[in-house]
C-alpha cells in the first residue's frame, strides 16, 4: 500500500512536462501508465482516486469515491482479478527505498503543533444538509523561536499587545481557508488584511494565560492554478486562550476558535446573500500520534527557513542542441 500526492505523480517536477502529457520522473511515468487504464482515463487532467495495481504496475481496479462501501467493493474487484490473472502469483518482497525527501522531516520538535478541525456551520436553526456536513483536518507548524513570538517578553497583567505578523499570516495566509470540503488554494500576502492581539488574563511566577481576539478580511480575484484557488472572500473573526510555561517553553493548553463567512463575490459585500458560514478549531496535537505529525498541507508556502524542501531537478527553459550536456 502507498500514497502520494497526485499532482506531484502527475505532474512529477515539471509542471510544464504535466500540462504536454505528464510529469517525467520514472515513478510519476509508471503511474501514468497504470492509471491511464482508470476512471478517469488516459491524457492530463486529475487522476486523483484509488488505485489496485499488482507490484508490477499492472492494473486492475479504481475508484474515486467518499463511499466506504464503493471503496470496498472495488477493493473486492480488484482481488477477484488477481486471482484470475495470475492465480499462482507469489508475494513480491518489498523493494527497500530511501525517500529523498519527506515534508514529515521538518517536524518542529520543541515547538508547537496545532490540530486544525473545519467545517460548514448552520446559517439556521435548521440542521446542515447532508452535504454540508463535511468537514477537514490539517495541522499548524510553529518552531521553537516561533512559539516565543506568542509571549511578551515582560509581560504584566491586563497587558495588550498584538502578536507578529508572522504568527498572523501563519493562519490567515494558510489555515483560514476553505477547506471543509477538501483541498483549496491559500492567499497571498497582499490578499490579507486584519491581525491576532494578546491580553494577558492570569500571571503566575512560572506561567501565564492570553487570551486572542482577532480580525482577518481576505480578498483574491485569481484564476485557479493546478485546480486550486482560494474562496474569493473570507471575513473571519478569531477567539481563543492558551497557557504558556515560561520554565519548559510548551504550552499547557492552546485553544482557538475562528468564525468566518464566505462570499462568493470579490466585489463589496453589505449583505449575507450568496454566502455561507464556516468555522475553524485549533488545539494542540498530539505528538505520540503518528497521524498527528503529518505535515500541513501547504508547507511547502510557509517560507519558512526552518522547513526543508526538496530538492529538484532544474530543467533549462531553453532548447538544447543535441548531445548538450
Amino acid at each position: 500500500m502507498a500514497t502520494d500526492e497526485v499532482w506531484r505523480l502527475q505532474g512529477g517536477s515539471d509542471f510544464n512536462e504535466y500540462q504536454k502529457s505528464g510529469g517525467s520522473d520514472p515513478e510519476c511515468l509508471c503511474f501514468q501508465k497504470m492509471a491511464s487504464q482508470g476512471h478517469y482515463g488516459a491524457g492530463g487532467g486529475t487522476k486523483q482516486g484509488i488505485y489496485v495495481c499488482t507490484p508490477d504496475g499492472e492494473f486492475l481496479a479504481s475508484i474515486n469515491s467518499l463511499s466506504g462501501n464503493a471503496v470496498a467493493t472495488t477493493l473486492k474487484q480488484a482481488i477477484a482479478q488477481w486471482k484470475e490473472k495470475l492465480p499462482n502469483a507469489a508475494a513480491t518482497p518489498m523493494a527497500k527505498s530511501t525517500p529523498t525527501h519527506r515534508w514529515e522531516w521538518s517536524y518542529p520538535e520543541g515547538g508547537l503543533v496545532l490540530k486544525q478541525t473545519t467545517r460548514y456551520l448552520s446559517d439556521s436553526p435548521q440542521p446542515l444538509l447532508e452535504r454540508d456536513k463535511r468537514f477537514n483536518f490539517d495541522f499548524v507548524w510553529f518552531n521553537p523561536s516561533e512559539v516565543m513570538m506568542f509571549v511578551p517578553k515582560q509581560p504584566e497583567m491586563g497587558m495588550k499587545f498584538d502578536l507578529p505578523q508572522t504568527l498572523f499570516d501563519r493562519f490567515a495566509r494558510f489555515h483560514f481557508i476553505e477547506t471543509a470540503h477538501g483541498e483549496n488554494g491559500i492567499f497571498h500576502q497582499n490578499e490579507i488584511s486584519g491581525k491576532l492581539q494578546g491580553e494577558v488574563i492570569d500571571l503566575q511566577p512560572d506561567s501565564l494565560t492570553i487570551a486572542i481576539t482577532g480580525k482577518c478580511h481576505s480578498l483574491s480575484n485569481r484564476k485557479a492554478y493546478r485546480g486550486l484557488s482560494p474562496a474569493r472572500q473570507i471575513k473571519i473573526e478569531v477567539y481563543g486562550s492558551f497557557s504558556f510555561n515560561s520554565s519548559s517553553k510548551e504550552f499547557d493548553k492552546f485553544e482557538l476558535v475562528a468564525k468566518g463567512r464566505i462570499f462568493n463575490s470579490s466585489d463589496k459585500v453589505d449583505s449575507n446573500a450568496d454566502s455561507r458560514s464556516i468555522g475553524w478549531y485549533f488545539t494542540v496535537a498530539d505528538p505520540t500520534t503518528p497521524s498527528e505529525r503529518l505535515s500541513p498541507t501547504h508547507l511547502h508556502a510557509y517560507g519558512a527557513s526552518w522547513v526543508k524542501q526538496p530538492s529538484l531537478p532544474l530543467y533549462d527553459l531553453k532548447a538544447k542542441k543535441p548531445n548538450q550536456p
